[in-house]
């Protein structure tokens, strides 16, 4: 399988589960204009909250390691735009395949929907590929320009900047850019490089090939987190990335200065041609910065928890949400969720007992 079949989204349906899972057409984005609507205040749902459940498989660590070749020097420039947010506010991917952001949308007051990107329709019929580029990664907000991510052609991804409405481009090839907590570092990856570099207009920092070693496993990069500052010092925090290889699903640490990636641990699970309808996904950090990966079938979705200096499980932690939920966050107290089930959106915060509903009509969704 290529790198690109690797789901990079988990989509809130089967048939657009099938679009993310190839190369697309490399669509290019269209120019965006401003618009702002009222969704109202999010109601109360039915739906159960999240449930805690005891192991049911057990990991175990390993010394295998990626084959890598020394880090180079490389800039990852972030340009200065227009956007703003706050801790109450979403980015949202409609089911469209557009990506706005929801002002206020953690609030009772009613949420402002503002276009970022204007991305082609997931399900529109298409005569290349298997589709259009979709939107599968959001790092944030970075000096006022929005950075995120989509795939899958080319198939080494792209990583897109936001200034305003009507500026929006590449600004480089690579998976799953992540903000760190501290939000002064920037990470991406795929199956042929790392790159950690400095969260600014400047963009300083350094990139490491992967898979180079014809000898060795070759390894799929899906996903890609940073551990938490909470349990180390800021600058200790170092990149951790969610693998598989034909032997199944892998957690690395990624070395602060060398990019190396260090001791695996074998989560326990397939390989994606052998479990094609499990998931994969970070997820967030749990309340004392454990790392905590979503592991989908169509019965049930797991948040496992792993401590981010050992990266040994903790199964006492597990929490569980029905198989249809996906693109899973934890707010940034490691307890509230956000989610999606069936297009509709869902958030569940520390306090309350119900999940709350936010909106319909959406493929995935980011805390800004």
């Amino acid at each position: 399988m290529k790198p690109a079949d690797v789901p990079r989204l988990v989509l809130a349906t089967a048939s657009v589960v099938a679009l993310a899972l190839g190369t697309g057409c490399g669509a290019e984005n269209s120019n965006n204009s401003i618009v702002t609507t009222s969704i109202g205040t999010a109601a109360t749902d039915p739906s159960p909250p999240p449930s805690s459940v005891g192991p049911t498989t057990t990991a175990f660590t390993t010394t295998t390691e990626l084959a890598t070749t020394s880090p180079t020097a490389v800039e990852l420039a972030i340009p200065t735009g227009t956007f703003e947010t706050t801790p109450a506010d979403l980015f949202v991917l409609a089911l469209d395949g557009d990506l706005e952001l929801w002002t206020a949308a953690l609030t009772s007051t009613p949420v402002q929907r503002t276009l970022v990107a204007d991305y082609p329709d997931p399900f529109a019929a298409f005569s290349e590929g298997t589709g259009p580029n979709v939107i599968d990664h959001v790092a944030g907000e970075i000096g006022g320009t929005v950075v995120f991510g989509d795939c899958c052609e080319p198939i080494s991804g792209n990583v897109i900047a936001a200034r305003r409405v009507d500026d929006v481009a590449p600004i480089s090839g690579g998976y799953s850019p992540t903000l760190s907590p501290t939000r002064d570092l920037l990470g991406t990856a795929n199956d042929q490089v790392i790159t950690q570099t400095a969260a600014d207009s400047t963009g300083a920092g350094l990139s490491r090939p992967l898979n180079q070693q014809p000898d060795e496993p070759y390894r799929n990069v899906a996903d890609l987190t940073w551990s938490s500052n909470s349990t180390t010092s800021a600058d200790d925090d170092h990149m951790v990335l969610l693998v598989w290889d034909e032997d199944g699903w892998w957690l690395h640490d990624v070395d602060r200065s060398t990019l190396e990636p260090t001791p695996a641990l074998e989560l326990g699970v397939p390989s994606v041609e052998e479990a094609p309808d499990t998931t994969m996904q970070f997820a967030g950090h749990g309340p004392d910065s454990e790392i905590v990966v979503a592991q989908g079938t169509p019965d049930t979705t797991r948040l496992r928890y792993f401590d981010p200096r050992t990266l040994t499980e903790l199964p006492q932690l597990e929490r569980s949400l029905p198989g249809s939920a996906s693109s899973i966050r934890l707010a940034d107290d490691g307890l509230g969720l956000l989610w999606v089930d069936r297009g509709d959106l869902y958030v569940l915060s520390a306090d309350e007992t119900a999940p709350r509903r936010l909106g319909q009509d959406v493929l995935a969704a980011w805390f800004a």
